[in-house]
């Protein structure tokens, strides 16, 4: 996260049940009732024919917003460990950083956000998941029921309460301090990096947006802000507006459609539905 946070509220699960777990709150591998992975990430490879139990939350400070990500060929490639250079990782970097601006932005109108995070797995259950942690339960209940029958990009938007309580906890240690041996097939959270510079610069908007937030990130926000005005402040760099954000993703997608057109009537003869725009409805 971008700044303290407080001991996060366990999420409420349905009928109350709960299994063996740890310290910490989650389900441990002695629990033969409860996933443990379910708990801990809020996904599991196995689905629905999991021999243990899923207990989905019916109320809980993060939500998961399945595959809302469009990874570009790029992506797929560097989170596959297969051979890629500067110009494609620049690209791949590029891309998630407007993405991830756009969904925070458009995630805070709903209330103060905590963490926001995308996934870098490419496994069938993980690939392109997005989990948002509100501070407050009633913001993620407010973001749950607003985005509901929604679209993005012309697909129909997923959502759902996870029992995700700490990012840090979920994700694969391996991936994020030297290098994970089973690449992008992870079962644990491998995080698309995001800069400390671009999330401080979104919390800025996101208080500045929304004055009415008074929450403990609003407070440290607001100390923040005392010590760079006392430090004196650097020129901001001109950020490029909505629009012209709107008109590089469309030129990607384009991008993107002709490189998936040629590769299917190459191979079958088929051509693809064009991917999702990254503008999330009004």
């Amino acid at each position: 996260a971008c700044h303290p946070s407080p001991a996060p509220p366990a999420a409420r699960l349905a009928g109350g049940r709960l299994g063996m777990a740890d310290g910490k709150g989650f389900a441990t591998e002695e629990d033969r009732v409860n996933c443990p992975f379910y708990f801990k990430i809020g996904a599991c490879r196995n689905g629905d024919r999991c021999n243990r139990a899923h207990i989905r939350p019916t109320s809980s400070p993060t939500l998961l917003l399945p595959h809302l990500y469009p990874n570009l060929p790029e992506s797929l490639a560097i989170s596959n460990d297969e051979d890629w250079d500067d110009d494609m990782y620049a690209r791949a970097q590029e891309h998630v950083e407007y993405f991830y601006e756009e969904v925070f932005l458009e995630l805070a109108n709903y209330g103060e956000i905590e963490d926001l995070v995308v996934l870098d797995n490419v496994s069938d259950h993980m690939v392109g998941n997005v989990y948002v942690k509100f501070y407050k339960e009633e913001d993620a209940e407010k973001a749950h029921n607003g985005l509901t029958n929604r679209f993005y990009g012309g697909k129909l938007i997923h959502v759902e309460y996870t029992p995700v309580a700490d990012f840090r906890e979920a994700r694969c240690r391996a991936f994020h301090e030297t290098r994970c041996a089973r690449g992008g097939l992870c079962n644990f959270m491998h995080i698309k990096h995001i800069p400390k510079a671009v999330k401080r610069r979104l919390v800025r908007d996101m208080y500045d947006e929304h004055p009415e937030f008074t929450g403990p990130g609003a407070r440290y926000h607001n100390e923040r802000e005392r010590s760079r005005s006392r430090k004196g402040k650097k020129k901001k760099e001109k950020r490029q507006t909505s629009e012209e954000r709107k008109a590089m993703i469309a030129q990607w997608n384009k991008e993107r459609m002709q490189e998936l057109k040629a590769v299917a009537q190459a191979q079958v003869g088929v051509v693809p539905p064009p991917p999702p725009a990254f503008v999330l409805p009004a």
